[in-house]
């Protein structure tokens, strides 16, 4: 016996014991067969889940005949499908009958087992075959239900608009986005241009015309491109849009989609931008215009700064002048007095000299020589000469560097300096606040010339030389350093005073900050040293110890960037 679950199952239906079994015992050796020995009953057993893979029916039977039971069985959803092979002795117009009301195949009696079976199997395989592609036409639709229903709930779910148009450029797919942002119902715009939803192309007349007209694959097409356009919703208003545009294929035509979003938000977002970049670029107008004139008056401060702090040392470098130019003086009188006294022994000699005629006279000229001690003034005059050149030309170097270091700013360029001479120089001016209570030691190492305003440095060092004076109540030390590393040298100045707090040291190149008594200090010393040495591309450093002493290291670049000075 055949596999009852793979073996098909048929429904022989007869009214005739006889014929019944014949059939029966011609297909059980290959089918299950189960009988019916009428109509109803065959009804029956499909109306109680019978479901045969092929129904074997004879036509002439009492009551029901097979045609009226093939009609029922048409009517029963379950079973409309099962092909159906009648059996009949009767005329062959049956046979077309039987065909026309939805069977299969034709038996006529008697009927030959090979024949039977013959045609049964071809009815199996050809139900088994269409049974197949049935299914396969199940899970087809079912993939394409699917992809439908995944890509409905994309456009649904879409912000922005999604529309297909047609090859004639008619709109044929419309979402509730678009249905939003145009404020057209779907119905009212399907097989309309979408050309019609558009404004006047004017500068945008290809891209205009591309979209409302698309010619995909042929010129003119723009599948793959993204275009700005003005558009249009129901109640006439225009807006702007982005629109991205591709191509597909449909029933052997071109259809086109395009993904149109409103840019109204971004396009005021970036009027916006633009109006707040208009107003930056004036407001950095201004505040160039205003850093011009903060230079400006900085550059004047600088010099009021200098100038103030010349005041401050003006007693002392008048009597610093005064020292020299009153040795020179009296030197200049002695010298006097001692020409005076040669040219008298040089006229006396002279007189003897011519007038004598022994050489007894002369004892009285080297009595004269004697008393006027000829050669210890001929040894002094030489040493006044030399002292009183030596006043005059620390005169001239005191005037000298006054002058440098007092030059405005706007006369003096950037040039390559000697910053260990300009350090000495500022030394020079302000060594009257020094001498009586500092000790200056100098350990400098050799140094490259340094492209800087030298003036404005100077301002730095005699500012910071003047704050280490102050710092030394008594008696102390203040010691010069230098030295290179990289592209920068650095300057140090380190005085045994007072020193400083952390509080205090985070506040001195604050503007107005100081700690000395009223009118005794602007608090601007360190704050224009500062600004200085920061235009100068450097930077200053600073350590202080309360009661040990403070140290300030400038830092200034060897070369300026390019283009800073």
């Amino acid at each position: 016996m055949t596999d009852p679950i793979a073996t098909p199952t048929l429904l022989v239906v007869d009214d005739t014991a006889v014929d019944l079994a014949l059939l029966q015992a011609m297909l059980e050796d290959s089918y299950r067969v189960v009988t019916a020995g009428s109509g109803p009953a065959a009804l029956a057993l499909l109306a109680d889940g019978l479901c045969p893979d092929l129904i074997v029916l004879d036509v002439m039977m009492p009551d029901m005949d097979g045609y009226e039971v093939l009609d029922r069985l048409r009517a029963i959803p379950a079973a409309r499908d099962i092909p159906v092979v009648l059996v009949t002795a009767s005329d062959p117009m049956d046979e077309e009958r039987g065909l026309n009301s939805g069977a299969v195949d034709f038996l006529t009696k008697p009927i030959r087992q090979a024949v039977v079976l013959a045609r049964i199997r071809t009815q199996l395989n050809m139900k088994a075959a269409q049974d197949q592609l049935r299914n396969q036409n199940l899970r087809l639709a079912g993939r394409v239900a699917q992809r439908e229903s995944v890509l409905n709930t994309i456009a649904s779910a879409a912000q922005d608009a999604i529309v297909m148009i047609d090859g004639g450029g008619r709109i044929s797919f419309w979402n509730p986005a678009a249905e939003r942002i145009f404020n057209y119902r779907t119905e009212e715009v399907v097989g309309r241009p979408l050309r019609a939803l558009l404004a006047s192309p004017g500068e945008d007349d290809t891209a205009a015309s591309s979209l409302g007209h698309i010619a995909f694959g042929q010129s003119g097409g723009m599948p793959g491109t993204t275009v700005e356009l003005t558009a249009l919703r129901k109640d006439g208003s225009a807006f702007p849009v982005e629109a991205s545009l591709a191509a597909v294929r449909r029933g052997g035509d071109w259809w086109g989609v395009g993904i149109l979003r409103d840019i109204s938000e971004r396009k005021a977002i970036e009027a916006q931008i633009q109006a707040q970049l208009a107003e930056l670029m004036r407001a950095n107008a201004e505040l160039k215009e205003l850093n011009d004139k903060v230079s400006d008056a900085q550059g004047k401060l600088v010099q009021s700064e200098k100038m103030a702090s010349l005041g401050v040392l003006a007693a002392g470098v008048a009597h610093e002048i005064n020292n020299p130019v009153g040795y020179v003086s009296s030197n200049l009188a002695t010298l006097k007095q001692y020409v005076t006294d040669l040219l008298r022994v040089l006229e006396s000699y002279e007189a003897v000299r011519a007038a004598a005629p022994v050489p007894a006279p002369f004892h009285d000229v080297a009595k004269l020589v004697a008393e006027v001690e000829l050669d210890y003034m001929k040894g002094d005059v030489l040493a006044l000469i030399g002292e009183s050149q030596e006043g005059i030309d620390r005169v001239r170097k005191i005037v000298q560097d006054l002058k440098d270091f007092s030059r405005a700013e706007s006369r003096e360029t950037w040039a390559d300096a000697d910053l260990r001479h300009a350090i000495e120089s500022t030394l020079n001016v302000v060594w009257n606040e020094l001498k009586y209570k500092c000790e200056v030691r100098k350990e400098f190492a050799p140094l490259p010339r340094v492209e800087c305003l030298v003036s404005q440095i100077n301002q730095v060092f005699m500012n910071m030389l003047v704050n280490a004076a102050q710092a030394i109540e008594t008696r102390g030390v203040i010691t010069l350093r230098s030295g290179v590393r990289d592209a920068e040298i650095w300057i140090e100045i380190t005085d045994t005073g007072k020193g400083m707090t952390p509080e205090v040291v985070s506040r001195i190149f604050d503007p107005f900050f100081t700690t000395k008594p009223v009118g005794k200090g602007t608090g601007l010393g360190l704050a224009v040293s500062y600004n200085i040495v920061e235009k100068h591309h450097g930077r200053i450093e600073v350590e202080s110890t309360p009661g040990a002493g403070t140290t300030f290291r400038v830092w200034l670049p060897v070369r300026q960037p390019h283009g800073a000075a």
